[in-house]
């Protein structure tokens, strides 16, 4: 395991990269029992550049949270930028969490990811690294972004984790596609998820690609024919609804049982503007996280096979009263104690 840290430490550019500071996690304290514990408390912060840096053994449950500080995606894309903050913005809401973790689970913060010099394919190949390190450790990475060029970076990394013969399913919870070409900037925070289906083409695996809460006012007809010629399913957000709840579930478990491994992916623009307004591309509609939606992440979660998960366009800059901080925190909190 040492020389995989050391290995680690060598591969991250360290102009990519940020340890946590030691005040960050910081919050109320009701005593040191497990049963009134609260994030701020059981956290254990790592620095990743720090000299023969190791990780604990993962317990019974390892839960590894990376940062990743970067909206140059957004930029390139022409959307609202802000969101390299979310990272910071999701710690603070997330301090007083309660802890229902068990006595042996381990949950560790391995710092961000950051975008320096609008370098942004650097930072997503620094974060495929810190993916795919913290699963070679036995942890399953939960990242917060940032814009939604965060999925081309983590999705990488759990490819190169994962074995030859093993399938990778994406669920996504957006009101995009995210399936666009390159720009005159290049690729950006809508354009992942063709990218991953390219490098599936070019590696000769299915892409298998689930997209929850796709908005038809916030895709151009173009995208809609791509998902089709990529023969991509997709659910609606204006099918998202209680009455469908049966017909949205065995969607949600035929396309579960056709993959080895699920990668979880939660765009905070999928919710309506009332409920998320901090996102870089608010929609006055959108999904509402009532019981109905956390029961359909809850059949994601039961599957078994989610091997890795984020949450993206967190953005400070446009948050009111901390509702999308605390929404994400909501989310982040059943996401690691299903």
């Amino acid at each position: 395991m040492e020389k995989r840290n050391k290995n680690l430490k060598n591969m991250i550019n360290p102009l990519f990269y940020r340890s946590t500071p030691a005040d960050v996690w910081t919050g109320r304290n009701d005593g040191t029992d497990l049963a009134v514990q609260r994030w701020h408390q059981r956290i254990i912060r790592i620095d990743l550049q720090a000299e023969n840096v190791s990780l604990p053994p993962a317990g019974d449950q390892g839960i590894a949270l990376i940062g990743f500080s970067c909206d140059e995606g957004v930029r390139r894309n022409g959307g609202r930028t802000g969101a390299k903050d979310g990272p910071a913005h999701f710690r603070k809401a997330s301090c007083n969490l309660p802890v229902h973790l068990t006595e042996d689970a381990v949950f560790l913060d391995l710092g961000d990811i950051i975008c320096t010099d609008q370098n942004m394919e650097e930072a997503q190949l620094s974060l495929a690294q810190t993916v795919a390190f913290a699963l070679s450790n036995g942890y399953q990475p939960f990242v917060i972004g940032g814009g939604h060029e965060v999925a081309y970076g983590h999705y990488t990394g759990i490819k190169n984790h994962v074995k030859p013969a093993e399938s990778i399913g994406i669920i996504n919870f957006d009101a995009h596609f995210d399936l666009r070409e390159p720009n005159e900037n290049g690729t950006n925070s809508g354009t992942g998820f063709l990218q991953i289906a390219r490098d599936c083409q070019s590696d000769g695996k299915p892409f298998r690609y689930l997209p929850v809460g796709i908005q038809q006012n916030s895709n151009t007809k173009y995208l809609f024919d791509t998902a089709s010629n990529l023969k991509v399913n997709y659910i609606p957000a204006e099918g998202f609804m209680v009455s469908r709840a049966e017909e949205i579930r065995i969607q949600l478990e035929e396309f579960i049982t056709g993959s080895t491994h699920i990668y979880l992916t939660i765009c905070m623009d999928v919710f309506s503007s009332s409920f998320a307004p901090g996102v870089s591309a608010a929609a006055f509609s959108g999904l509402i996280p009532d019981a109905f939606f956390f029961s359909c992440l809850q059949t994601v979660l039961a599957s078994g096979k989610v091997i890795s998960m984020d949450i993206a366009e967190c953005n400070p800059v446009y948050d009111q009263d901390q509702r999308t901080a605390k929404l994400a925190a909501a989310l982040a909190f059943r996401m690691i104690n299903p």
